[in-house]
């Protein structure tokens, strides 16, 4: 019986609803990204809008998950690099712990996208973690977000944390690149590498550089940039 209360809070969202979603996120939080190419301001819509606490802590050993939102107070599991061991600290509601290792060991974009990830987890999932806790008695509920993005080839299999995971890892990069402003950067970008003089020259591919001008526009990896021009029909797939 509990499995069908929870599946009553699980958000029905599928792959084609995903931009809509994003937009939706940024309609309550910063309009401002819709109308304009701009860096989404992610870190201080997670402390200035959502009332988040955004804390850097090491989550695992081999770095398996990125970060953890905390629906609810109580201990949460952090890896000790100095000691080599777990140990367990003390949290609020509404604390989002990022691992600081995501920006060294790939990039200011990966820690943007996962600060996005847990957002939205907590936006859209946060009723389902909460019910969780009332149902198992428990006092503090959490969900860690693995650095991994769920293979849809097993869908069949999810459980609804899987389901709301995928959820969160398709929509966080279209919150940070959304469809209405990423075709105006992408031609701005076009038009101005008719100028570059390496691109004139062919020493770079104008489509590598175009790419480039994305990923440092809205602070988000290279292959992020590339994944989301390719969705939107700005590059061949």
């Amino acid at each position: 019986m509990s499995a069908n209360i929870l599946d009553n809070y699980v958000p029905r969202i599928s792959k084609v609803e995903f931009d809509n979603e994003a937009t939706s996120f940024l309609n309550e939080y910063c309009p401002e990204a819709l109308k304009s190419p701009m860096a989404v301001p992610i870190k201080e819509i997670a402390k200035d809008k959502l009332g988040l606490t955004v804390i850097e802590r090491r989550l695992t050993e081999d770095f398996s998950v990125l970060g953890q939102m905390c629906f609810t107070g109580g201990l949460a599991e952090i890896y000790d690099r100095d000691n080599d061991e777990y140990q367990e600290i003390k949290v609020r509601s509404g604390t989002m712990i990022i691992d600081p290792d995501t920006l060294i060991r790939r990039n200011l974009g990966s820690m943007r996208n996962t600060i996005s990830h847990e957002c939205f987890h907590w936006v859209k999932h946060r009723n389902y973690h909460i019910m969780q806790g009332v149902i198992d008695g428990r006092t503090a509920v959490a969900f860690r977000c693995p650095s991994d993005v769920k293979n849809e080839i097993f869908k069949e299999t999810w459980t609804d944390e899987d389901w709301m995971e995928w959820q969160a890892s398709g929509i966080a990069p279209r919150i940070l690149m959304p469809k209405q402003t990423v075709g105006i950067a992408f031609e701005r970008f076009k038009l101005e590498s008719r100028n570059n003089p390496f691109i004139a020259a062919n020493l770079m591919p104008p489509t590598y550089w175009i790419i480039e001008q994305m990923a440092a526009l809205y602070q988000v990896s290279k292959q992020s940039a590339e994944i989301r021009l390719k969705e939107l029909g700005h590059l061949p797939v």
